[in-house]
C-alpha cells in the first residue's frame, strides 16, 4: 500500500510493507527503472542519474530500510530481508517486472536479488560490487554470500560498471561477475568505488547506451 505522510511541510511519498515505511521518489515516464543506493546512504546518492535517465524512462529510487527518510530507524539489517523488502516495494508499486540498477550494497543487493525473482527484472546494472561475497566485520558491516558459482543462472542482459581506482572493490571484482553472467557486457571506468557520482558524464552514457540496446531487442 502506498501512503503519504508529510516532511518539513512538503508531500512525501512512503510504500508502507509489513513495519516499515520505505520512502521513494520518482521522475520521468516510459518503462520503469529501480535504483538501489548502496552503505546506508539514501536516494541522493543516484542524483547525477536521476534526471537524465528520467527523460527515457520512469526512475523510482528508494531509501532502503533504517536509511535516508524510511523508519523505523533500528531494524534488523540482513541481506535476506533487503532482497524481500524490494520484492515488496516493487508488488507495492504495481510493478511486476522493471530494470533495476544497483551501486555498492545495492549491486550486491541486486544480484542476490537475482538469484531468488530473476523474473522480476528485465534488465541489471550492477555498479561497483563483488560476487565473492562479504563478511560482517563491524557492527554496520554487512554479510553477503559468494555467488560467483551462482551468477550463471542470471540470463537476462546484465550490464557490469566497475572503477579503476575502487579500493573496495577493484576491477577484477567487476571482471568476475561479467565473466561469470552469460553475454553481460562490462565497462570499466576512471574514478573511485562511487563511480555514478565520480564520472556522471561517461556513466549515464554508458548506461543509457546499454538500456536503448535492451529496448530495440524487445
Amino acid at each position: 500500500m502506498v501512503g503519504h505522510s508529510t516532511h518539513k511541510e512538503k508531500e512525501v511519498p512512503f510504500v508502507n510493507i509489513a513495519n516499515l515505511s520505505l520512502y521513494y521518489d520518482e521522475t520521468g515516464k516510459g518503462y520503469p527503472i529501480v535504483l538501489i543506493h548502496g552503505g546506508f546512504s539514501d536516494i541522493t546518492e543516484w542524483n547525477p542519474q536521476r534526471d537524465v535517465l528520467g527523460q527515457h524512462y520512469r526512475v523510482i529510487r528508494y531509501d532502503r530500510r533504517g536509511c535516508g527518510h524510511s523508519v523505523p530507524k533500528n531494524v534488523p539489517q540482513l541481506s535476506d530481508l533487503w532482497v524481500e523488502d524490494l520484492r515488496e516495494f516493487m508488488f507495492s508499486l504495481g510493478l511486476e517486472k522493471a530494470y533495476m540498477g544497483g551501486v555498492s550494497y545495492g549491486g550486491m543487493l541486486l544480484i542476490e536479488f537475482l538469484i531468488k525473482y530473476q523474473s522480476m527484472c528485465k534488465a541489471a546494472i550492477i555498479v561497483s560490487a563483488t560476487g565473492r561475497g562479504m563478511q560482517k566485520t563491524s557492527q554496520n558491516g554487512m554479510y553477503f554470500p559468494n555467488r560467483l558459482s551462482e551468477l550463471s543462472t542470471i540470463t537476462i542482459p546484465t550490464l557490469v560498471v566497475q572503477a579503476t581506482e575502487d579500493h573496495i572493490f577493484p576491477p577484477e571484482h567487476g571482471e568476475e561477475i561479467s565473466q561469470n553472467i552469460p553475454g553481460s557486457e562490462l565497462v570499466v571506468l576512471n574514478g573511485g568505488h562511487t563511480i555514478n557520482n565520480d564520472c556522471y558524464a561517461t556513466f549515464n552514457k554508458a548506461v543509457l547506451d546499454f538500456l536503448g540496446r535492451v529496448d530495440l531487442q524487445t
